[in-house]
């Protein structure tokens, strides 16, 4: 097998762990990668090297048969980002705080790291979000796209942000508010969830659109089907927006630019070693009774 490994680089833990899992799995006869260290100085990401053939970001994904994520949601989000282009699933270890892509936790990568060597996971797809960011003038200034949400941001701290939303060419409202999260299903359980969206199961295909703290009567979060397109326009006098796609590669918005988010984008593949259980893991991770 051609195992590839995303690490949170931050975390000795994570480095600790991941020297470990890439000597077992070579142990095992498989080929281990890593992506080549940003920085020379890396020294951490180095030592990683030392038991794992180190390979630009934009060739990690070539030829592996499964990625294995070390860290919280955010590096999961990272190996998604390498991987969905080339089909290539990833399995999450976490060792972050809640944990709802990476839900295998440090205890269990020793029956995980069993389970790769002998193939028995089972693969399950996530739809993204498409994503197309314009200037006023209609240029693009970017594409992307989603595992768990778009989400539009004000620069200016003491001013809002003035929206004009359409869903599925139909004015829908026009939002002031302090941001506007564009979510996945899969997203419902982060930054949607924190500015009170609903929980929606992952199984689903839906486009959620969620105002975070709105200055209007109507504050509910909407859900659109999937083929249906979301348009966030800005509007005139006020400060630029940042738009981002999974908390990555920020771009600025002038106003007059619009954000299309369109759901039923090419899967994200997840590995899973045991048999799904969202509700039971919104309950562990929240503490529910």
């Amino acid at each position: 097998m051609r195992i590839g490994l995303v690490v949170h680089a931050g975390r000795e833990r994570s480095l600790e762990l991941a020297r470990a899992a890439a000597e077992r799995l070579r142990e095992d006869g498989a080929t281990v990668m890593v992506t080549r260290p940003s920085q020379p100085e890396d020294v951490d990401h180095e030592l990683l090297a030392a038991v794992a053939t180190p390979v630009e970001p934009d060739r990690f994904a070539d030829g592996l048969d499964l990625a294995l994520s070390l860290g919280g949601d955010g590096t999961f989000l990272r190996a998604a980002h390498l991987c969905r282009d080339h089909d290539v699933p990833v399995l999450g270890v976490n060792l972050g705080r809640l944990g709802f892509l990476a839900e295998i936790e440090v205890d269990a990568l020793d029956d995980a790291l069993v389970a790769i060597r002998e193939r028995r996971y089972t693969v399950e797809e996530r739809a993204t979000l498409e994503v197309t960011i314009q200037g006023p003038d209609g240029a693009q200034l970017g594409r992307g796209w989603a595992l768990n949400e778009v989400a539009v941001e004000k620069t200016a701290r003491q001013r809002l942000l003035h929206m004009e939303v359409r869903v599925a060419d139909t004015l829908f409202a026009r939002i002031s508010a302090d941001a506007l999260v564009i979510a996945t299903p899969t997203g419902s359980t982060a930054y949607a969830l924190s500015a009170g969206g609903p929980i929606l199961s992952p199984t689903l295909d839906a486009t959620l659109v969620v105002p975070v703290a709105p200055h209007s009567l109507f504050d509910r979060t909407v859900v659109a089907g999937p083929s249906e397109e979301v348009v966030v326009r800005l509007q005139p006098d006020q400060a630029p927006a940042l738009v981002s796609c999974d908390g990555r590669n920020p771009v600025q918005l002038d106003t007059g630019g619009t954000i299309r988010a369109r759901g039923g984008g090419r899967p994200v593949r997840i590995a899973r070693t045991g048999p799904p259980d969202f509700y039971g893991l919104v309950r562990e991770k929240f503490g529910l009774r």
